[in-house]
């Protein structure tokens, strides 16, 4: 009757390892059709990242721009002088509304304080035709027309994405505002 057992005992071992052994990983099928969900999920989801990448690279260059406005405010409060901010061309400054080659922020006659680098890729910068002027008290000496001292930050083939518009007051404040490219 031991025997009996020991065998009936086998006999269930052997099978429940043959059952393991099949019941274990994935089919080859079950891993095709896997990968052809995943494939499907990314294709869909692509363009919309691109589009975020986008959309976060133009707030980037707006936040920039903005930090150098702030600096050539603040420099001009401690130093006690007119302090520029301008279109860079090397390390001088440059009359023309495409800031995109970068800007830079200068101790009116004097030394450079930062320069930025050109923002690349796809991305436009426009903004005043000339440089602007932080006094010792942090007020800025305003273009003759207000709509001057506006920048835009967009993608060059911008229709219904994302664009960055930043606007300079008398006192030198910089603000920005979210839009849409008309």
């Amino acid at each position: 009757m031991g025997s009996a057992a020991v065998n009936r005992d086998d006999l269930m071992t052997l099978k429940s390892r043959k059952t393991m052994r099949y019941s274990r990983g994935f089919t080859l099928i079950e891993l095709l059709i896997t990968l052809a969900v995943l494939a499907i999920v990314l294709a869909i989801a692509a363009p919309s990242f691109a589009n975020l990448v986008q959309s976060n690279r133009t707030q980037t260059i707006s936040n920039d721009l903005v930090g150098a406005l702030q600096l050539a405010r603040s420099e001009a409060v401690k130093r006690n002088a007119k302090v520029d901010i301008c279109r860079r061309n090397g390390n001088a400054c440059a009359n023309a509304t495409d800031w995109g080659n970068g800007w830079l922020v200068k101790v009116n006659g004097g030394d450079v304080l930062r320069v930025w680098d050109a923002v690349g890729g796809q991305d436009t910068v426009t903004g005043p035709n000339e440089t602007l002027t932080y006094r010792p008290n942090g007020l800025l000496n305003k273009a003759s027309d207000a709509d001057d001292s506006n920048f835009t930050v967009a993608f060059s083939n911008c229709t219904g994405k994302t664009q960055y518009t930043i606007a300079l007051t008398a006192t030198g404040r910089a603000t920005s505002a979210k839009g849409t490219c008309p």
